[in-house]
């Protein structure tokens, strides 16, 4: 190497400081092994990981002379304390806290291997995760740098996933402001899809603690004010408050409770990384029960022009909001029901779910597994057969709910239901290796009736092989991961899906025939389709419905039966239809006897963008308005590429699908806001189609 470049390689590498040093602390994390923990019997489990503005044992050649968080004032002031006490004031129970400093990952992640006390830390099995480190890690320079530095930190926050579940989660950015750093823990936390924050207060003088301390190394950590606005962040990552709205139910307040769902139409299959919350926006979810007609008041906060289109889906159920000039909306809803209020264009919505009022008492009395008000972490609720269970109208459950080779089970209540502690692991969404919300398999005579299901990692709501099945007055929401389909119906037999609400990021509500083994169809071994279960008397009724990608009413894509008869899609509101709104799709061989749309309203705004198929980690989204809804769609390609089929004469050779006959009657198609003409398509390749009866169709109130 020449003496020039030599030169410059010193040069960079001088260059190359960590945030700590440039803000004179270059001592700070100078105590080795220091830890913190206070173990309460029966509390939540909490683990911070940090550094110095985590845990600092004393100095006193700096002049710090004690072991909490420098540099606040006291112990009950430094953020691991105040976000301790946040998550207990919210679960009601005492925190089991394991406090540790972890700088030397910082200074060293190339190199970091697990030390005994990290692995301990691994067997405490955390609830909840504070991930808070950066500061000491040396300047990044380099795209390759910055790419270690997160797989480094994926490394280490992996250790504390336990398979297909994971802690919740905060992974906090630096204090002291670093794009780059804070790029690479955003990065880290959305492949791991956790919640990630930004806490870079020290651009304000007074967060720091200048002034109380001689050394400006220890003065220039967060105050009492940095650490109070670092833990609102955190505790806001873990506990949503703000949803945008105000709203008042027949003149009493309520809260609206913020949930997260999909910005945009950009999706794709079989992800090994998690989609990144930039391509989502936090919703407004407004839950109250009703015997009859409800006026509201509304006010969005944070409106910044003012309101010039207002509506209320579903459109026939003919509700007219009223905006006063302070921007205050005010409509009736004619009865229980499910609605959604848009401001000037989908994004943002506040979805409103007047429920039925009902005395849940019964049910409540027979269970034997209730989720009384609170938060509830089982992460995975393994049911049994003849299990009751009630879940309370202020209950959450955070877990997956799963009848595996069961029967007689019932769920029941106004509570929500959430995947957010379930992790996808895998590629494909079917029945195994999944921790969907709800999740049923082999089983019979199951019922859930009433729960909010929100955040699942894959399908919301899927059954596999089962028969006798009633899944009603559920809302399925707050799905924004890939492939999170709505309610997804498999291989199984007399089902009904009734009065539901389902506002999904791909596929609404589906009907599907897969083989057993998704595993052995991927290496394209020989595959019997006629083995596989019938799909016989399947009935979606009284659905309003929201489609983010795909399709809305689907059969298929994946028709893998022996049998598939007497699927009906009835009396549903589709508010929002990314590409296609009433599709058979044939992917597979199967033979559909019979499938039926009727009484369907479908709605196409000019405001729906167009889908885009993500290819890759980087690709940016470019979803435009303008989208061109095919409001039916009959078809046969099969599922997978022509090259997958070469690869086994057994699949190459199977017949496509095809069907005995298709009904689609009363459909009325409603445009707003200069939406394009939705139009229809029929491609039935290398087979005589079976009868299509189309009747009574109407586009915008006139006949087709």
């Amino acid at each position: 190497m020449s003496t020039s470049l030599i030169l410059l390689s010193v040069l960079v590498s001088a260059l190359a400081l960590s945030d700590a040093e440039r803000n004179h602390s270059t001592e700070m994390n100078a105590a080795k092994n220091v830890a913190s923990s206070t173990v309460v019997k029966g509390g939540v489990k909490v683990l911070f990981l940090g550094n110095s503005i985590t845990l600092h044992a004393p100095a006193p050649q700096i002049g710090w002379t004690n072991s909490w968080g420098m540099a606040a004032s006291s112990a009950e002031n430094d953020y691991v304390h105040i976000v301790t006490r946040g998550i207990e004031a919210k679960l009601g129970r005492k925190a089991d806290v394991r406090v540790r400093n972890v700088a030397g990952f910082e200074r060293n992640f190339e190199t970091w291997k697990p030390s005994p006390e990290i692995e301990e830390l691994t067997k405490f099995d955390p609830d909840y995760l504070i991930i808070a480190i950066g500061e000491n890690t040396r300047d990044l320079r380099t795209h390759e740098d910055r790419l270690a530095y997160t797989d480094a930190l994926k490394k280490l926050i992996s250790l504390f996933l336990r398979g297909r579940t994971k802690p919740h989660t905060v992974v906090r950015g630096v204090f002291w402001k670093n794009p780059w750093k804070d790029w690479c823990l955003e990065r880290a936390a959305s492949d791991l899809a956790l919640t990630f924050v930004k806490t870079d207060f020290n651009k304000c003088r007074e967060m720091c603690a200048y002034g109380k301390f001689w050394h400006e190394g220890v003065a220039g950590h967060p105050g009492d004010a940095g650490m109070q606005a670092t833990a609102t962040a955190i505790l806001e990552g873990f506990f949503p408050v703000d949803s945008g709205y105000a709203a008042w139910v027949d003149g009493r307040p309520v809260d609206v409770e913020p949930i997260r769902v999909s910005r945009q139409p950009f999706n794709q299959w079989a992800a090994s990384y998690q989609r990144p919350q930039d391509q989502t926006e936090i919703a407004g979810m407004l839950r109250f029960e009703t015997d009859g007609p409800s006026r509201l008041v509304v006010r969005q906060f944070g409106q910044t022009r003012p309101t010039t289109n207002v509506i209320v889906r579903p459109l026939s159920a003919r509700v007219k909001p009223a905006v006063a000039k302070d921007g205050v909306i005010s409509f009736t809803l004619p009865k229980p029901g499910y609605y959604v209020l848009e401001i000037d264009g989908y994004h943002r919505p506040l979805e409103i779910f007047a429920q039925q009022r009902r005395d849940f008492a019964a049910e409540k009395k027979e269970a034997n597994i209730v989720f009384g008000p609170g938060i509830h972490n089982p992460v995975i609720v393994k049911l049994k057969s003849h299990d009751r269970v009630y879940i309370d109208k202020d209950a959450i459950v955070y877990g997956s709910f799963q009848a595996d080779k069961v029967e007689d089970v019932k769920v029941s209540g106004y509570g929500i239901i959430s995947g957010a502690r379930n992790r996808r692991v895998g590629h494909a969404c079917y029945r195994e290796g999944m921790d969907g919300a709800v999740r049923i398999i082999d089983s019979h005579r199951i019922t859930f009736d009433g729960p909010t299901v929100l955040d699942s990692c894959c399908w919301c709501v899927a059954a596999f092989n089962s028969s006798d099945l009633e899944l009603r007055n559920l809302k399925v929401t707050g799905a924004w991961r890939y492939n999170t389909d709505g309610i997804d119906i498999c291989n199984s037999q007399r089902v009904r899906v009734s009065n539901c609400f389902v506002h999904s990021f791909d596929d609404t509500l589906v009907v599907k025939g897969i083989s057993h083994d998704y595993v052995e169809m991927k290496k394209a071994l020989s595959l019997d389709f006629k083995r596989n279960e019938p799909i016989e008397d399947i009935v979606f009724s009284n659905c309003v419905c929201w489609c983010g990608w795909g399709r809305t009413l689907e059969l298929g894509l994946e028709t893998w039966a022996s049998r598939i008869a007497g699927v009906v899609f009835e009396d549903c509101d589709l508010i929002h239809n990314a590409i296609y709104a009433l599709s058979v799709h044939l992917g597979g061989p199967a033979m559909v006897d019979d499938v039926t749309y009727r009484n369907i309203r479908i709605e196409s705004d000019g405001c729906e963008e167009r889908c885009v198929y993500q290819t890759n980690r980087d690709q940016k989204a470019d979803c435009k308005p303008g989208n061109a809804l095919c409001w039916l769609t009959i078809s046969n390609y099969k599922m997978f590429s022509k090259g997958f089929y070469e690869g086994n004469k057994t699949l190459l050779n199977e017949p496509r699908g095809n069907f005995k006959k298709v009904t689609v009657d009363n459909v009325s198609i409603t445009r707003t806001n200069g939406a394009p003409k939705p139009y229809r398509e029929i491609n039935m390749e290398k087979v005589k189609a079976g009868e299509i009866s189309i009747t009574n169709i109407k586009m915008d109130g006139v006949d087709e």
